[in-house]
Order: C-alpha cells, then sequence, then structure tokens
C-alpha cells in the first residue's frame, strides 16, 4: 500500500474560481457605466437638440413674424414665407414638425396646414413656456390622443419648446414647439455607444486579466506552498517515507476498511540496533546515510501491500493490510530482516546493520488503531530487552512495559527517600569455608510492590541519566556497612557492580575516590566488578574509566565471564585484576563437558595473567570440590550463603570474628 500526496484539483481550481467570481462584478460594472454612459449621451445629444431648435426659431423664423401676426394670424403671403423658410436645407434638415402658438392656445402656423387657426388645449410644458417658465427638451412618443395627434407616425421625437418674445421683458408672445427627428440623434447616440462600450470592455478585459495573471501566480504560490506543508508536515524530509502522522492515518484508515477483519492488519515497529554507536562513531552525515538506506529496502524490498514509514530516530514502522493473522504478521517481520541482512557500505566500511522489531495485530492484539501501536510498541520495548530480534506482543509484554514505565517514573524519589536497601553475598575461600568479602546487591524497598530484584529496576535505569546517581548511592551504603563492620571488628573487602553507563562517566572515579576518602576505606578493599557485553559497548571510554579506577587503587573484576562476545585479546586489555566465572557453567561443571572445560580454561587463563578467579552459583558440594581441585580458591552461591540483609551477616559475621580476630583480615565462618 502506497499513500500517495493529494492532487490539489477539484472541478474548479482556486484560480477559475477566482476568475469566474471576479468576472461577474466586472460585467456588472461594464453594464452600469454603459448605462451610465448612454443616458449622459443621451441628455448631452437632447441638450445639443435645445440648442438647435433655439436657433432654428431665433435665427429662422422668428425674423419673419410681428406681434400682429400672434394676434390676429398670418396671411396666406406671411403663411408661403415660412414655408419657403422651413424648406431651406440648414433649417429643415433635422426638423421634423413645427407650431407657433399665441397666448390663446390658437396655432398660427404649422407646417402641417391643417392645424393652422385651432385653438387645443395646452400641455404643461407648453403652458409653461407661455408663463415664461423654461422647459428642457425632451423625448416623446407622438400620441392620437393629445396636442401631439398631428405627429403620429412621425416616429420618436425630440419635443422643445422656445418662448417668442419681442420684449426685453413681460411674458412671452407666443410660443414655438419644435418636433426634431429622433432618428439621427438616435444615430449619434448608438454609434457615441458602441465606442464607449468598445472601450469600456476593452478596460475591463484589461483589468480583468491583469487581475487574473495576479490570481493565478498567488494560486500556483499557495498549490505549491501546501504541498510544501503537506509534505513537512505527512513526510519524513530525510528518508522521503511517510512519517508518523501519516502512517497513523493510514493504520486507521486500513482498520476502517469493511475487509478488514480480524487479524487482517498488522503493525511493525522496527528499532536499529546499535544506531546510536553508528552515529558515535561515523558520524551524523554517515548515519543519515544509514537511515537512507534503510529506508530504500524496507519501501523496495517488501510486497507492494506494505506501507513503510519512519516515525524517528532510527525507529520505523510497517504497515501490513491483508495479513493473515500472527504468521503473516512474522513472515513480514522475516522479511525486514532478510531485507537488511546484506551490510551498508559506507566510505569502503561494511556495517551491519540489525534491528528489533515489535508486532501486533488487529483483532488479536487490539481493537482499535491506537490501542494496536501501543501494544506494537510494548512488543518492540520486550524485544530490545530480551535481545530477541523479534517479538509478538503477549500480556507480558504489556505488563512488563507498564510496570516499568511507572517505576522509572518513581526512581528520582525514591533516592530521595532513601528505599533502595542493600543485601550482602558473601565470598568464600573455599578450602577453608572462610569468609573473605562480600558483594553488595541492591534492591528496592517499594511502598506499592514491595521488595524487588535489581532485574526489575536497573536495566530500565541503566538507560537515563539516573544510573550515576543510583551506583554512587550503591557504593556509599556499601561503604558506610564496611565502616560499620569495621568497629564491630569485622574487616571484609566489598564488590559492588558497575553497568555500562557508568563505564561512559569519566568522572566516576573521582567520585568514588571521594567516596573512599569520606569514609576512610582504602581503595584497595573495594571492587568494581563490570561484565563483558558493559565494557564493550564503547571499549576506549570504558577502558579509560576502568584504568583510572584502577590507578586509583581499586579492584577491576570482570564479571559474568563466559557470556559476552569478547576476544582474549579484549580481555587482556582490561585493567583487571579478577575473573568471576558465570553460574550458568558453574552449575553445569559436573553434567556438561563443555561447561567444565570452560571453567578449567578460564582458571588456566587467569592464573596465566595473574588474575584471581571467583566461581558463581555453587549450589553442590560436590563443585566445591571439583573447582579446589581446578584451582579455584573463591566461590559464593547458595549452598554457601544467599544474600542477606545487613543485620543478619552482622550477627553471623559478629559470631565469627568476636572470639578470637585474626586481625585486619581475619578470615571468618559464618554461624548457622
Amino acid at each position: 500500500m502506497r499513500l500517495r500526496r493529494p492532487r490539489w484539483s477539484g472541478r474548479l481550481s482556486l484560480t477559475q474560481q477566482v476568475a469566474l467570481l471576479s468576472l461577474v462584478p466586472i460585467v456588472a460594472l461594464g453594464f452600469i457605466l454603459a448605462h451610465v454612459l448612454e443616458t449622459q449621451i443621451l441628455t448631452r445629444t437632447l441638450a445639443d437638440a435645445d440648442q438647435s431648435a433655439q436657433l432654428i426659431a431665433r435665427m429662422g423664423i422668428q425674423p419673419r413674424l410681428s406681434p400682429r401676426d400672434l394676434r390676429q394670424g398670418l396671411t396666406p403671403a406671411g403663411i408661403r414665407t415660412l414655408d419657403e423658410q422651413l424648406s431651406n436645407r440648414q433649417v429643415s434638415r433635422d426638423l421634423a414638425r413645427i407650431k407657433i402658438w399665441n397666448q390663446q392656445h390658437t396655432v398660427i402656423y404649422s407646417d402641417l396646414h391643417g392645424l393652422i387657426g385651432r385653438t387645443l388645449a395646452a400641455s404643461d410644458d407648453l403652458a409653461n413656456t407661455l408663463a415664461g417658465r423654461p422647459n428642457a427638451a425632451q423625448l416623446i412618443t407622438p400620441s392620437a390622443h393629445n396636442e401631439t395627434a398631428g405627429e403620429v407616425g412621425l416616429g420618436q421625437l425630440v419635443e422643445v419648446y422656445v418662448p417668442l418674445r419681442f420684449a426685453a421683458t413681460g411674458r412671452p408672445a407666443g410660443a414655438f414647439e419644435i418636433y426634431l427627428s429622433y432618428r439621427p440623434i438616435a444615430a449619434t447616440v448608438a454609434r457615441d455607444q458602441r465606442t464607449i462600450v468598445l472601450l469600456v470592455a476593452i478596460g475591463l478585459g484589461l483589468l480583468w486579466g491583469v487581475l487574473y495573471r495576479i490570481v493565478a501566480r498567488a494560486s500556483r504560490r499557495l498549490r505549491g506552498q501546501a504541498r510544501e506543508n503537506y509534505d513537512l508536515a505527512h513526510y519524513d524530509q530525510l528518508t522521503g517515507l511517510p512519517n508518523r502522522t501519516l502512517f497513523i492515518d493510514g493504520v486507521t484508515k486500513a482498520v476502517d476498511r469493511e475487509e478488514s477483519g480480524p487479524g487482517a492488519v498488522a503493525v511493525l515497529l522496527i528499532d536499529l540496533d546499535r544506531f546510536t554507536e553508528i552515529n558515535g562513531t561515523l558520524g551524523n552525515a554517515n548515519g543519515d546515510a544509514v537511515l537512507r538506506e534503510v529506508a530504500r529496502r524496507l519501501s523496495g524490498d517488501l510486497d507492494n501491500g506494505t506501507l513503510a514509514a519512519r516515525l524517528g530516530g532510527d525507529e520505523f514502522a510497517v504497515l501490513c493490510p491483508g495479513t493473515r493473522g500472527i504468521s503473516g504478521a512474522q513472515t513480514v517481520a522475516a522479511a525486514v530482516q532478510a531485507s537488511l541482512e546484506a551490510p551498508i557500505v559506507l566510505d569502503g566500511v561494511a556495517l551491519d546493520v540489525e534491528a528489533s522489531i515489535g508486532i501486533a495485530v488487529m483483532g488479536v492484539h487490539a481493537g482499535d488503531p491506537d490501542l494496536l501501536l501501543q501494544r506494537a510498541d510494548a512488543a518492540l520495548a520486550h524485544a530490545r530487552l530480551r535481545c530477541s530480534r523479534v517479538e509478538v506482543y503477549t500480556e507480558e509484554c504489556n505488563r512488563f512495559d507498564a510496570r516499568r514505565l511507572m517505576l522509572l517514573g518513581e526512581v528520582r524519589g525514591a533516592l530521595e527517600r532513601g528505599e533502595f536497601i542493600l543485601v550482602y553475598q558473601p565470598q568464600f575461600d573455599l578450602p577453608t569455608r572462610s569468609v573473605t568479602g562480600v558483594e553488595a546487591l541492591v534492591r528496592w524497598r517499594h511502598p506499592e510492590h514491595g521488595l524487588l530484584s535489581p532485574s526489575d529496576f536497573i536495566p530500565l535505569v541503566e538507560q537515563t541519566a539516573l544510573i550515576g546517581p543510583l551506583t554512587l548511592n550503591v557504593i556509599d551504603q556499601a561503604l558506610c556497612q564496611m565502616v560499620a563492620w569495621r568497629r564491630r571488628g569485622i574487616d571484609l573487602d566489598m564488590a559492588v557492580n558497575l553497568s555500562a553507563r557508568n563505564l561512559l562517566d569519566p568522572a566516576l572515579p573521582g567520585q568514588v575516590a571521594d567516596l573512599l576518602a569520606r569514609h576512610g576505606i582504602a581503595a584497595a578493599r573495594l571492587t568494581v566488578e563490570v561484565t563483558e557485553s558493559a565494557a564493550m559497548v564503547d571499549p576506549d571510554r570504558a577502558i579509560a574509566v576502568l584504568r583510572a579506577l584502577r590507578a586509583s587503587g581499586v579492584g577491576v573484576s570482570i564479571d559474568d565471564f563466559g557470556t559476552g562476545n569478547a576476544s582474549i585479546g579484549y580481555l587482556a586489555s582490561l585493567p583487571a585484576n579478577e575473573i568471576k566465572i558465570d553460574r550458568s557453567f558453574v552449575t553445569e561443571i559436573l553434567a556438561d563437558a563443555r561447561a567444565e572445560a570452560i571453567v578449567r580454561a578460564t582458571i588456566d587463563l587467569a592464573r596465566n595473567l595473574g588474575l584471581t578467579v571467583v566461581a558463581e552459583g555453587i549450589e553442590t558440594e560436590a563443585v566445591i570440590e571439583h573447582l579446589i581441585s581446578l584451582g579455584c580458591e573463591t566461590g559464593q552461591g547458595y549452598l554457601l550463603s544467599r544474600p542477606l540483609a545487613a543485620d543478619r551477616l552482622t550477627a553471623s559475621l559478629t559470631a565469627s570474628f568476636g572470639l578470637a580476630p585474626a586481625g585486619p583480615r581475619a578470615p571468618a565462618t559464618l554461624s548457622t
């Protein structure tokens, strides 16, 4: 399954929507402008017509009239004179009709002779003109029911009333009613309107084009920014794989599909082993190259139905829709491991990259996507802790993870409250069965969970900076107990355990020296125990810390010897003075020839290197006798003594030392 980036398209793009929406007001604006301009053109044309009518009346007609003509009417000769004047082209080119009225509303002249001598009802415009009030030219359509009955059939006309005056003052003697044909005016209006509309359309078209380009450019930028923001929010920028957000979305969609029945969806969480070492040794650039190569393999080598993602750091995930239950998920996990088998070559260096995988299956381990991811994470934590490469979720994973997570949050407070206590397991000189020293073992007296063993909390604390304060607290308690025993005449060596993280702290030797000085304990009486695997996490730094401790006089013991992967040459470089043979070999020394051979070889190796040997896990007398025969003189185990609280061990040691202590290093046997 491949999640695709969204294709930023729809029925209408943002640019198209803006173009259409902006076109509507621009077209409306065009119509409004055209209407306004048409009105202005018509108004201007009517004003021009009014001036033309005034000119015709004043210059062409009024000079042929007299006040007597208005009172008594025109003679036939006067009518012919006006007819001749109106036939003049300059006067009559736009003239459609003319009427001359006197104050009695009688038509004394008209180019339509049938109207001459008739008295008609005056219109409001005529009455205003005869009263000396101004009238503007107006556009009319003649009607058979009023004074314009004679003009019916001439089409639309421009009607103009011009007062007829023969004196500077007083009311007009009469009025000219002039009708101009609207056809030439309409042609002029139409011509001007076409020109204006064309210019407005071109201007608005250019404006819309500019707006469209601006919006289109902004839209392209917005789409590009949206794609970039989507990629940043949903894809890992280093590997190009989907990130946590998109992966969770993919899980949700896969679970919501109708065909996804129980066991059909599985999640694999993948964590690269020792990636911190790769980053620290080869640098971040090479570390990034490793992550990119892992991403390429996960996305290219798995089935097309899977979805690979990078969740962060060195943690990856694979979504498997259509998985056939747990077995199908394990098959995918095997494919993931196989894809990582080939070494990754960087600058000529071949790196073997391994991974821990946690598996959870929908419908088997969880009922919703959030719980599915949580349980896959719990399985991954279990796989990392057990170094088991692949773990399928079980209830044990959940209990383990949840309990330790809560405990981790309580460590700091437990240190402040003094909840960490020590128990002590004696170490014996095997031939004499006398106590030569003790190993301090930490326990957590938890107020709710009771007494917790180190395996319940140390692995988790080792992953945090709290391991330093906890280790110093253990050493401080152990030295305090040595002082308390010394006051009772009991003088024993003390051994404490260090974790891998302690060996990376260059300040540790100085801190241990300060504690020894504060309690007045000689450095030679304290031994620190480290495992092979802890010393191999960062060999150079670990050796530097151990050499500093050894130089101060503190003893160094290699704990659980034989279970790690260190070479003999590397062990020889460690500044150790003691080897502790792991209990797994000691308990089987009589039943397993290989275990016996390992113990024998270890004792011979220690003798040749000048080291002392301590055997752990002694549980039978026969084992003690065989160890003595092989040359091992020191041991510890349940047969000799279980780890004891300080007060119980003190009582037994007091009984042994109290009668006749033989100097500061007098041996003792535990009283039973």
